[in-house]
């Protein structure tokens, strides 16, 4: 019994076929009726896949944030060009302008290079005139200000042009005031936290006619031997200033106007006695020399101390009540345990780590040495001559330093705007500053800071950070070059949603604790825009770009048009075509295969 139907079938094999089947010669075949374009006006791209478009950028600030970012850039970026702007006379940033006595960084010399320029340093904790000839050497060797910088010019106005898809900046050449105009699809600003300093507003302070000078504006080489000086100011310049010249000076005045802990500054299990800066001798910088693999040892262990500070930040914590009463210990010893100064200046209400701690060995000492008068109560005013205390006494002095710190408001000294929306209005009013994982600003496309609000500001070394950000933008831009994007803009509820959960972490910590810290712009009760998180937590949400939290423009209107003609750039650049096998001696490159293989393991070469 069959199944039958009367239905005629359409089976190849009971047809006649179609005219295809019946392999006629036809032009189609050699690509003649390949239509150039869809119904809907789309075409393909000739271009392979991974073809990058060039893309401008611009950065602000030539310090070691971009430095990294140009070295960086000329090993694995392509198609891109790079203007940084810089307002000083040469690169290096807070290393370039601050040269008062004693400045030093807080972070292991070993601790504060880039991974990819490492060298011996003098000290276990560096001065700045090392720090910056380190960066200089940098510069220099790869010719960094022929190529990208142009000094002495400064941003005066930054606002995002929708409609080309860029940023159009005003620039002023600070030798010539002359204005010029420049453009660019991406805009990173590189200028750093502490930057925009400021003198304090003391009546009669410009009245004074002895000499006057900022800690970021120091004029170095300047002799106090003999002098007699006043500094104002208690943060982390102003107690390396006390330290360094409370032994040259005739007569020190100091002011410390708000409880200050005093601690040793990181990593000092490595340091000298009692947490003191060192000078490496020559037998140990010999060794560190001649081996590589035991410096990258030591570097690992004095990193691995960096990366265990964050467990004190912890309020209530065994680590925090331990860092307290070991710090307790050491100032009121060091304080001789003077009664006024013991009352006045430790502080009982918030733990170490509410500011970030500063290496100022001898600080504490110079506070109770002979020729030191400190002051906990408020200046009366400067005087032509020296300055008048809380009780109407006149003191003379031939200098005064000014070390009080900077802006620290992360509002910009100039318009920034993307969609009609200044920064300085965005970021001035009462909810204070929202950033998107510190590195971004909801609703300004295509533009990236090193270390804006909510970054790690007091997590130890800025370097390892400044290469991770790097590779961040460089994801970023290469996603744009590829994939002919306008635009990545942090979408505003996502930065919302972090800074939500960042500002509930941070009460679990003592950066929110009422000290006066310039990670809460010199408030006791200022927000504390700081990474709520270890460094270990940065560097791990930092691998790779959660691009689900950007609103992405594209160029095209299909969005997949920059697969292009079906072909990937890696088969045309001479780069390995069968790199997911693994490279020959570890290079992408095509290799020049010979026959020996093909002559031992070819079938036909064992007669088969």
């Amino acid at each position: 019994m069959g199944i039958h139907s009367d239905k005629q079938s359409k089976n190849l094999y009971v047809t006649n076929g179609s005219a295809a089947d019946a392999n006629s010669p036809t032009a189609e075949r050699d690509g003649a009726f390949v239509p150039k374009r869809d119904e809907q006006g789309y075409e393909v791209r000739e271009q392979a896949m991974g073809t990058k478009k060039r893309i401008r950028v611009v950065l602000m600030g030539a310090g070691a944030s971009s430095l990294n970012f140009f070295k960086k850039a000329e090993e694995q970026m392509e198609n891109i060009e790079i203007c940084c702007y810089e307002k000083n006379a040469d690169i290096g940033g807070t290393w370039f302008e601050n040269r008062y006595p004693g400045c030093a960084c807080d972070i292991p010399s070993v601790n504060y290079q880039f991974s990819w320029k490492i060298k011996p340093w003098t000290h276990y904790y560096s001065y700045s005139p090392e720090i910056w000839e380190y960066l200089k050497s940098i510069e220099q060797e790869n010719d960094f200000i022929s190529k990208f910088i142009k000094l002495r010019h400064q941003i005066e106005r930054v606002e995002w042009d929708n409609e080309a898809g860029v940023w159009r900046f005003d620039i002023r050449n600070l030798e010539t005031n002359e204005i010029t105009h420049d453009a660019a699809e991406f805009f990173i600003n590189a200028g750093g936290v502490l930057n925009s300093w400021k003198m304090p507003d003391i009546p009669g302070l410009q009245e004074f006619k002895g000499k006057l000078m900022h800690s970021a504006r120091y004029e170095e080489g300047y002799d106090l031997t003999g002098k007699r000086v006043a500094v104002i100011g208690a943060g982390s310049s102003g107690v390396q200033i006390v330290a360094s010249i409370q032994k040259k000076v005739s007569k020190l005045y100091s002011w410390i106007r708000s409880p200050i802990w005093i601690t040793a500054g990181f990593a000092q299990t490595w340091a000298g006695k009692n947490g003191a800066n060192f000078a490496y001798t020559p037998e140990q910088l010999q060794f560190l020399e001649q081996n590589p693999k035991k410096y990258l040892e030591y570097r690992k262990q004095v990193e691995n101390e960096l990366n265990q500070r964050f467990k004190f930040i912890i309020k209530g914590s065994e680590a925090a009540r331990n860092a307290r009463e070991y710090s307790y210990n050491e100032m009121a010893t060091k304080l001789k345990g003077d009664p006024r100064l013991c009352d006045k200046v430790i502080p009982k209400n918030f733990n170490p780590g509410c500011r970030r701690p500063t290496p100022a060995p001898g600080y504490l000492e110079a506070l109770v040495a002979e020729n030191s008068t400190v002051f906990t109560d408020p200046i009366g005013r400067i005087t032509p001559s020296g300055f008048t205390d809380h009780e109407g006494k006149e003191h003379e002095v031939d200098v005064i330093i000014c070390a009080t710190g900077f802006d620290t408001s992360w509002l910009p000294r100039f318009p920034f705007i993307a969609n009609g929306v200044d920064l300085r209005d965005m970021w001035g009013g009462p909810d204070g500053v929202t950033s998107y994982l510190s590195l971004g600003i909801p609703t300004f496309p295509n533009h990236f800071t090193f270390c804006g609000p909510y970054g790690p500001l007091g997590h130890g070394s800025f370097m390892p950070l400044i290469e991770r950000w790097t590779q961040y933008m460089f994801d970023v831009i290469s996603k744009v070059q590829v994939e002919n994007i306008k635009s990545l803009t942090p979408r505003l509820k996502v930065a919302q949603q972090f800074r939500q959960h960042a500002d509930l972490f941070l009460k679990r910590t003592a950066w929110i604790s009422p000290c006066r810290s310039w990670f809460k712009q010199g408030k006791t009760d200022g927000q504390a825009a700081i990474y709520p998180g270890s460094r270990l937590h940065f560097m791990e949400i930092m691998k790779q770009p959660r691009y689900e939290d950007f609103d992405i423009e594209y160029w095209d209107e299909n969005q997949f048009a920059f697969m292009g003609n079906g072909f990937e750039v890696r088969e045309f650049d001479g780069r390995d075509i069968t790199n997911y096998l693994g490279l020959l001696d570890g290079v992408d490159k095509q290799p020049e295969y010979g026959e020996e293989l093909m002559q031992k393991l070819a079938g036909w070469a064992v007669g088969k």
